[in-house]
């Protein structure tokens, strides 16, 4: 997906949202950014587990190729999100903020 493609979709997404839900809730340190951090590793031992393990797969280089690429890419977005997740649990995140007010 280009880039500019890529961001009419996050916008299209966004506009779904509405006002219905708060960014701040799912600023790293959250739950809700945990829950995409799992939904990523849990997507990503799926690729691994079911679609690299396939033998429709493994049989066909192009279809491996993808998937491997699938895997990669949901690596490096749990590796993204986790840095990030764990820096808004820090001294100034949002975690901790959210806490202050107990």
């Amino acid at each position: 997906m280009e880039t500019q493609e890529t961001e009419c979709l996050r916008q299209e997404i966004l506009e779904e949202l509405g006002d219905d839900w708060t960014p701040e809730v799912f600023r790293p340190g959250t739950f809700g950014c945990h829950e995409a951090l799992h939904m990523a590793s849990v997507l990503m031992g799926a690729v691994d587990r079911d679609l690299l393990g396939h033998p429709a797969i493994a049989v066909k280089p192009e279809w491996f190729a993808l998937a491997a690429q699938a895997h990669r890419a949901l690596f490096r977005l749990y590796q993204e999100i986790g840095a990030a997740h764990l820096d808004g649990c820090g001294p100034s995140g949002a975690q901790e903020t959210a806490n202050a007010g107990q």
